[in-house]
């Protein structure tokens, strides 16, 4: 019996039952998970080359290995736990991590070990322990997609996200339309800050108005399509993160026939599986895209195209390719469902709503004083540090704790880093200025802090306050942009 990749579509193309298509969903999903992660760690290639540690590549090198196997065996679920577990650990190793994508993924992976581990212990052996297992992680998927998008809305609503100057929709939107002379027309500049809100709104609401699920899934999958080729930030682990997310939520019916379609479409080629066809094509076109990266490195004008450049390039090409594929086939696959008539799914224990429920009250971050990073706050032109905000709701502080509070303003350093900060004007809060003088006690820093100058002050020199392991793990900030308004950064 074949049990390699969508094995199971090679029997007659009967309509599944039920619980059929539970357990296609979650293969469907295990997959797509696999190259999420994928596109995540070699997101970091420096993690790769040892630039942060041999146990950290060693970890990266586990997920990549983990991430192929599950690709040609999907329906095993230890590959999904052991997938789970090895991103889950290498975050927990990286920590602080400032990737609002990776955080997320932390969550969803949380949740894949405990309920694998929850329904092993309880129903191990049992018929209907996968179906236990996709019914649980579709909720916690639904729920983390949710979050993400309310605070993409929530965040973005200040002065300087719909200030056309200087809005990051606009900075997305110069790259997409320089081609065609449009990046500086005053229309396409407003309508791209006002679409941001309106697909948003629609993927939202739609995640929950299940009769329409259809219109948000569509809109968000070219939305999280497009945002990576333009090239203007490292997207593609942030969308094969969300496309795999929706693989997941998206009602069970259309789980199975994307996963059917994208099989029988693999198996035309002439291969022995279609996991297989999935892994050397893949490779190819890895192989493919480097190749043609590295022959445009000094053939750009006066660009100057870097290693991590043509990295980033044949990554982009990967994700045209297999992100394009995955928004077709769940694009037929959602369309082929309609009418769609929602049926009420198996009761969920309370403890699967932990997992968004900790995202949701971490992501309020900012507002509180705590971190800044990792609270979905990305390009959302959004400040909240040195007692002020920009934003137009909760326009006044509401700090719990000081972190924010005091913002040091870098003028020089005898460290590259930090002199960066100061060429680009940024500033840092005091609590990460002091984590920075630890891990480089023998550089200097000149910089003005609540009106006071501090000149070449270093590690020896400069007051510091004892921080505890959960400070120093979990609280990290970004760069404090000190100019107004607040210009387009992660």
């Amino acid at each position: 019996m074949q049990t390699g990749w969508l094995g199971a579509m090679r029997r007659p193309m009967e309509r599944p039952d039920p619980a059929g298509r539970a357990s296609d969903g979650l293969t469907a999903f295990a997959v797509m998970w696999a190259i999420a992660l994928i596109f995540s760690v070699v997101s970091h290639y420096d993690n790769l080359i040892l630039g942060n540690g041999i146990r950290i590549a060693v970890l990266e090198y586990a997920v990549l290995a983990s991430s192929i196997a599950l690709i040609l065996n999907p329906r095993r679920l230890g590959l999904l736990l052991l997938l789970a577990v090895a991103m889950a650990l290498q975050y927990g190793f990286r920590l602080p991590v400032a990737s609002n994508n990776q955080t997320i993924a932390f969550f969803m992976n949380a949740a894949i070990v405990t309920v694998i581990g929850v329904a092993w212990m309880q129903h191990r052996g049992s018929a209907g322990v996968r179906d236990e297992i996709y019914e649980r992680l579709r909720i916690v998927a639904r729920f983390l997609l949710a979050i993400m998008y309310f605070y993409g809305i929530f965040h973005k609503i200040n002065v300087d996200f719909l200030d056309p100057e200087a809005s990051c929709a606009v900075a997305l939107y110069k790259p997409l339309t320089q081609t065609f002379g449009l990046a500086d027309n005053i229309v396409g500049r407003y309508g791209s800050i006002a679409s941001t809100f309106v697909v948003e709104t629609i993927t939202l609401v739609c995640l929950f108005w299940r009769r329409f699920f259809w219109v948000g899934l569509i809109v968000g999958l070219v939305f999280h399509y497009i945002i990576p080729i333009s090239a203007y930030s490292w997207y593609m682990d942030f969308s094969s993160l969300v496309f795999a997310l929706y693989t997941l939520s998206v009602p069970r019916e259309v789980s199975a026939a994307f996963q059917g379609r994208a099989a029988r479409v693999l198996r035309r080629v002439p291969f022995n599986s279609a996991a297989r066809v999935a892994i050397v094509a893949f490779a190819l076109l890895f192989v493919a895209a480097m190749v043609l990266a590295t022959q445009l490195r000094g053939r750009a004008g006066d660009l100057v195209i870097t290693d991590m450049m043509a990295w980033h390039s044949s990554w982009i090409v990967m994700w045209a390719v297999v992100g394009g594929a995955a928004m077709v086939f769940l694009t037929w696959a959602a369309v082929d469902a309609l009418p769609y008539r929602p049926q009420p799914g198996p009761r969920i224990p309370w403890w699967v709503y932990l997992f968004p429920a900790t995202l949701f009250v971490t992501c309020l971050s900012p507002y509180l004083g705590l971190k800044t990073e990792s609270s979905i706050a990305m390009f959302s032109n959004l400040h909240t540090e040195g007692g002020t905000t920009n934003h137009l709701v909760l326009s006044r502080s509401l700090y719990v704790a000081e972190y924010q509070r005091h913002v040091a303003t870098i003028e020089a350093s005898s460290n590259p880093g930090m002199q960066d900060n100061a060429d680009r004007h940024l500033g840092i809060v005091r609590f990460d200025l002091e984590r920075w003088m630890q891990l480089h006690p023998r550089d200097w820093v000149t910089f003005t802090m609540d009106g006071v100058r501090y000149d070449r002050a270093t590690a020896a020199a400069f007051p510091m306050s004892e921080r505890n392991l959960l400070e120093r793990k979990l609280l990290v900030f970004k760069p404090v942009d000190v100019a107004r308004p607040k210009r387009c950064t992660h």
